[in-house]
């Protein structure tokens, strides 16, 4: 069964905490990453979007973008562990893409070194290693 993909830019308590429960089951929720509601929210009312995929009635996976008018940033690509390994990253990230593509942006994103299924996936769509560059991060 192929995936709804619903473009999301509002937020409601409960649609949050389903997301957040899909961020922790897949390890990418960080109490350092400072995403509460309310950082969130207001990303999506600058211009950010919330990817939610859909089977059925029941959440399955979310990508959360943003942009600075030149990349799109492809942040907390995340599919319901019982739900891998049945196309719902991939309609997720090519839904991302063509949001990309139709803008005239690049798409970036980091993934984690110890994860090979997501590396797949995105070097499978076009994805490689920023040859010299390192992340870096200040939080706080």
């Amino acid at each position: 069964m192929k995936p709804r993909i619903i473009h999301c830019q509002k937020l409601d308590p409960e649609l949050f905490a389903a997301i957040t429960a899909i961020w922790r089951e897949t390890g990418i929720s960080n109490p350092a990453r400072a995403d509460s509601f309310d950082a969130v929210q207001h990303n999506l009312d600058h211009g950010g979007i919330m990817l939610l995929a859909w089977l059925d009635e029941a959440l399955a996976g979310t990508a959360w973008l943003s942009h600075d008018f030149r990349r799109l940033y492809i942040h907390h690509m995340a599919v319901s562990p019982k739900l891998q390994n049945r196309g719902i990253g991939r309609a997720l990230l090519e839904e991302a893409l063509a949001l990309a593509r139709d803008r005239g942006w690049q798409a970036k994103l980091e993934v984690h070194r110890d994860n090979p299924a997501a590396r797949h996936l995105y070097a499978s769509c076009g994805f490689s290693d920023l040859e010299g560059y390192i992340v870096m991060i200040r939080r706080g």
